[in-house]
């Protein structure tokens, strides 16, 4: 019986673990998941030093091996390049029965026997386009190219037939995270697929080496030293939240040991470690300017069905209590076209000084439309609104008000426009709001301080959610006496 192509790999490769001892290529837990998951057009969000490179690679050069094949490996820069072509050299060299090869270059490896090529280079190196003929090709640290849609729309014609594989750590939000969130979205021919640093337990204090501890400071060492009792009374709200988090999103605990791993790893990376140590495909994109919101907490589900109250799901008196409850509400209007800013209606909960979104609805519909639905949640909630009257804003007041919608009007302008900002910011990063639609989030981070210091959206980038938010943040300063509603 022919053996798979995993078979293959996991049969004839041989690979340098992180120890430096030579041993059978297995799969580990992040490349399965990469496996089993891999269509012909694949973008890879990654954790460092995951082995996701390794399984591509190897696939492509058992593709070279057994059949004709040209692959190509791009990677970002001239290190990257040689680290990649002495891997791929490493394979067959440590193979029991070596294909017959020849070198011609430091960047190409010929199988003669099968008329394969295996190219390796470094991104803007060689441009590929109509007439080049790619079977496989590996994208490697996609996010740190300097020109990514070129290089890739190039690719992409020469392997019309083929396999393409982008895989990367985060960097910012450019032109791959802008793939990323079309592919997320389903707007794309690539299959998202991302892969956590807590995807198996390999990154823990309890994976560590006595001898790799010792090259630690003497407060790391005391935090990996404490008993399990004490280490769980020292862990803070923000490690219990991941915790929670990666236990409701993936069905695993977090152990002791990775929580300590994390701790450290914080300790001498800061904001850094949420790049290359991911824990979701939004905080993980930082900024490369000033961004305006340093720090979202997400919760999704603290989410309250407003518009669908039946699908609520705790028993009647909860659902009494929360009707009688007072939410404040903010709405960012739009034209109501299809290629336009979006409406917003936001809606914020107040309970114990803290704050929580439950509740969005965006649209592109037209005002009527929209206005429709709005009303449907505010009929059945006791909701302070305040709609923005800006420009567009006058037809929303005026549809509002026919529909005998309560709400105070709100003008969004110089002066009170960084008010709003400064204190929605305050509020995310201190955690007096917690947010539940990731959307949202990536909304809020994609805005940063221009150069008139401006709190500014990046360019195709909206503000909707962010300014609605900002509005029902503002409306629970306001006082809420029957004469302020209009």
């Amino acid at each position: 019986m022919p053996k798979t192509q995993l078979e293959t790999i996991e049969g004839i490769l041989k690979i340098r673990d992180k120890r430096a001892q030579l041993v059978k290529f297995k799969l580990n837990q992040a490349q399965k998941y990469y496996w089993e998951r891999k269509t012909r057009r694949n973008i890879i969000l990654k954790a460092r030093q995951k082995g996701i490179s390794k399984i591509i690679d190897a696939d492509q050069l058992i593709d070279c091996v057994s059949k004709p094949t040209k692959a190509v490996i791009i990677s970002h820069e001239r290190e990257a390049t040689i680290r990649l072509f002495s891997s791929v050299k490493g394979f067959i060299d440590n193979m029991d029965l070596k294909p017959a090869v020849s070198i011609d270059s430091k960047s190409e490896i010929k199988f003669p026997k099968r008329g394969s090529n295996y190219f390796i280079g470094t991104a803007g190196q060689k441009a590929f386009g109509r007439g080049d003929t790619v079977d496989r090709a590996h994208l490697s640290e996609a996010a740190f190219y300097d020109d990514l849609e070129r290089i890739l729309n190039g690719i992409a014609e020469a392997t019309e037939f083929g396999q393409i594989d982008i895989e990367t750590t985060p960097n910012g939000r450019g032109e791959f995270y802008d793939m990323w969130q079309k592919a997320k979205a389903g707007r794309s021919s690539y299959t998202p697929i991302f892969i956590p640093w807590f995807i198996d337990r390999e990154y823990s204090s309890d994976n560590m080496t006595e001898e790799e501890k010792q090259g630690l400071s003497s407060g790391v060492q005391e935090m990996f030293a404490m008993s399990t009792e004490d280490f769980k009374a020292s862990i803070n709200d923000e490690e219990w939240e991941i915790i929670k988090k990666v236990e409701r999103e993936t069905g695993t605990r977090l152990s002791i040991g990775q929580i300590k791993w994390r701790r450290y790893k914080i300790w001498d990376k800061g904001d850094m470690f949420f790049q290359e140590y991911p824990e979701d495909d939004v905080s993980c994109f930082l900024q490369s300017g000033r961004t305006v919101f340093s720090k979202i907490t997400l919760q999704a589900n603290r989410k309250i069905p407003m518009d669908n109250f039946s699908a609520w799901n705790e028993k009647s008196e909860v659902k009494d209590e929360i009707k009688k409850r007072r939410f404040y509400g903010g709405v960012d209007c739009a034209e109501g076209t299809p290629t336009g800013d979006a409406h917003c209606f936001s809606v914020i909960d107040i309970q114990d000084n803290k704050g929580v979104v439950v509740f969005e609805m965006t649209s592109n519909e037209p005002i009527d439309i929209f206005w429709s639905k709005v009303k449907k949640v505010t009929d059945q909630f006791n909701i302070f609104l305040g709609i923005e009257k800006n420009g567009v804003g006058v037809a929303h007041v005026q549809k509002a008000r026919s529909l005998g919608i309560r709400f105070m009007e709100w003008e969004t302008t110089g002066a009170s426009r960084p008010v709003m900002i400064t204190d929605l910011e305050e509020a995310y990063r201190k955690g007096e709001l917690i947010e539940t639609y990731a959307a949202a989030e990536n909304e809020a981070r994609d805005m940063e301080y221009g150069e008139s210091n401006r709190p500014e959206h990046k360019k195709d980038k909206h503000d909707d959610r962010v300014f609605s938010r900002a509005i029902a943040w503002q409306m629970r300063k306001r006082p809420v006496p029957g004469v302020t509603f209009l």
